[in-house]
């Protein structure tokens, strides 16, 4: 057997328990091939120590190798953020994030930190733990992941959390940014949606007045009967309008039959 050639990193401390598990059981790379399922390149590849398996290929010869499956993960755990630290997505920290361009980034790194797990493996993840957080299909996971599409809701982003195996104590500190996010976009919402109704309402007076009409009252909407009065000097009568049949005949008053400019 070769060489590994950096022991002492994290990627070399996983090859090397690897490599001893098989050797402590008297197997060889073909055998251990065989049970896992695999070829007998990718099983010497995860013993070599220079590219890193799956988790999921680490977890099977772990299972093969009758190796404590918790150290195998841990290491490879560590392999995985040593090798990736550089490629991180750059995101705020959960207590920062006030929008969801900034959450989304969070969400990506998350699932970066975790290795990249395939949506698949993602999907079945999130299906262990359904009754608790919810389902997570893999295209959901997939477009998260992506920034293609925001969490609906908190169970989405539990599901998608425990999918990537972020430890449920920080869930707490997920569902803090997530409502943050959500109660100020709701805010900016509806500031927007008044400014666009006091633009609406004042558009909708200036009219009025060049068909030589006055409001009464308050402007309700464009098919709620309005109250206006008449500017000519001779009428000065009230009467009620639908500003959206008012819009399309261009009528003033209907008492003494102005007629808008």
């Amino acid at each position: 057997m070769a060489p590994i050639p950096n022991p002492n990193s994290w990627k070399g401390r996983l090859a090397t328990a690897l490599r001893e598990g098989r050797t402590a059981l008297g197997l060889t790379r073909p055998q251990v091939a065989d049970k896992v399922g695999t070829s007998v390149g990718t099983i010497q590849r995860a013993e070599a120590g220079r590219d890193l398996p799956t988790l999921q290929m680490a977890h099977a010869i772990a299972v093969v190798c009758r190796l404590d499956g918790e150290r195998i993960e841990y290491l490879w755990r560590q392999a995985s953020q040593r090798g990736r630290k550089a490629h991180l997505t750059r995101a705020r920290p959960l207590a920062q994030i006030v929008n969801s361009a900034e959450l989304g980034l969070a969400l990506r790194r998350a699932w970066e930190k975790n290795g990249c797990p395939s949506a698949r493996e993602m999907e079945r993840r999130a299906k262990a733990r359904v009754r608790e957080f919810g389902h997570l299909s893999r295209s959901t996971a997939w477009r998260i992941r992506e920034r293609d599409q925001p969490v609906m809701s908190k169970h989405q982003l539990f599901a998608y959390l425990v999918a990537c195996q972020v430890p449920e104590a920080r869930l707490y500190l997920w569902a803090e940014a997530w409502q943050r996010v959500r109660q100020a976009e709701s805010r900016h919402d509806t500031a927007g949606d008044a400014r666009q109704w006091a633009l609406k309402e004042a558009e909708a007076e200036q009219r009025l007045r060049e068909a030589g009409l006055v409001p009464e009252e308050r402007f309700r909407g464009t098919s709620v009967p309005w109250t206006v009065r008449c500017r000519r000097r001779m009428c000065r009568q009230i009467s009620r309008i639908r500003y959206a049949d008012f819009v399309v005949t261009g009528r003033g008053c209907r008492v003494c039959g102005g007629h808008a400019a």
